[in-house]
């Protein structure tokens, strides 16, 4: 990923899920569900990071695909780990969760499809 794609990526994460947070709390008025979408974006946009290093780091070796695997089943693990630890502290709201991980991805993909529209002309 291009690094001027990853820095809009981060400054819309950066404002994006805050003022989302804000207003699920304001709507719902519950701050848990406020929580969650922090915790789901920031896991959305670790998990998206992540990726982008792999495929700077292993692109062109050998051990390519072992290597991005191998850590996207590191990563699914940990994250597993992490949303069962505030599952079982009663912190858990997949509503939250959910629309944090969807706000990141639709911040990423925009991001994505407006760069390759730069770079086809």
């Amino acid at each position: 990923m291009d690094k001027t794609v990853a820095k809009k990526i981060n400054k819309q994460t950066l404002i994006v899920v805050p003022a989302l947070a804000a207003l699920s709390w304001l709507i719902s008025g519950n701050k848990m569900v406020a929580f969650n979408v922090i915790i789901g974006g920031f896991i959305s946009w670790l998990s998206i990071k992540e990726l982008s290093w792999a495929v700077k780091k292993f692109f062109g070796k050998p051990v390519f695909q072992l290597a991005v695997v191998g850590l996207s089943y590191l990563k699914l693990g940990a994250i597993f780990v992490f949303l069962w630890f505030i599952a079982m502290h009663g912190w858990f709201n997949i509503t939250g969760l959910l629309t944090g991980f969807i706000v990141i991805l639709i911040v990423s993909v925009k991001e994505a499809y407006l760069h390759a529209r730069r770079q086809s002309f």
